[in-house]
């Protein structure tokens, strides 16, 4: 199941904003989420969909690829599998819009490219494999797991097209797989805050 909702500490203000955004159980005691939903943040609070509350670290910090993975020691929630998606695959995305509750928002992967834009400081270009999406997502969706029908993890929702209506993009498992294989034991920098 969904960890649930990832916000920055005390409240949420992190670089005098606030950030927020939703995240997953990957493995044990960690969570996946948006890089930018945890930027410039020495710690995470993250909120269990049973309402506790529980300070975590950064664990991996990608701003290119726009994925962070927060340690939650003693988190004790099952990690979700991960899977492929594929063009024309179906599933809900599992998201905390505006910090609200939990809604299961539907998708369809429209297509799979390989998309060169900026990294979360609108930096240099990167290039992502990404997933085009049919789904309304609305913000705090980011860092949201993309779920198919057999339970796996298939994406990882980042961002809203401003001028599609319905249109969303989610890396790909591909992505996260990379992320997931530079996780250390140490806590790691969580890089500057987004301006």
């Amino acid at each position: 199941e969904p960890a649930g909702e990832v916000v920055a500490p005390d409240g949420g203000e992190a670089c005098d904003q606030v950030q927020e955004g939703t995240g997953f159980v990957v493995a044990e005691d960690l969570i996946a989420t948006n890089a930018h939903v945890v930027a410039g943040e020495a710690q995470t609070r993250v909120v269990t969909r049973d309402g506790a509350s529980h300070t975590g670290t950064v664990a991996a910090f990608d701003p290119d690829r726009d994925l962070a993975l927060v340690r939650v020691p003693g988190l004790g929630l099952d990690a979700l599998p991960i899977g492929d998606a594929e063009v024309g695959a179906r599933g809900a995305v599992f998201g905390h819009p505006g910090g609200g509750p939990l809604r299961l928002a539907p998708f369809r992967v429209g297509d799979r490219v390989t998309a060169v834009g900026n990294d979360i400081y609108d930096g240099g270009d990167v290039r992502r494999d990404v997933l085009i999406l049919a789904a309304a997502l609305q913000p705090g969706d980011s860092g949201s797991a993309l779920v198919s029908p057999g339970g796996e993890v298939v994406g990882v929702a980042f961002a809203i097209a401003p001028d599609r209506q319905g249109t969303s993009y989610a890396l790909s498992t591909d992505e996260l797989r990379e992320v997931l294989a530079t996780v250390g034991s140490e806590p790691v920098s969580a890089g500057a805050c987004i301006a």
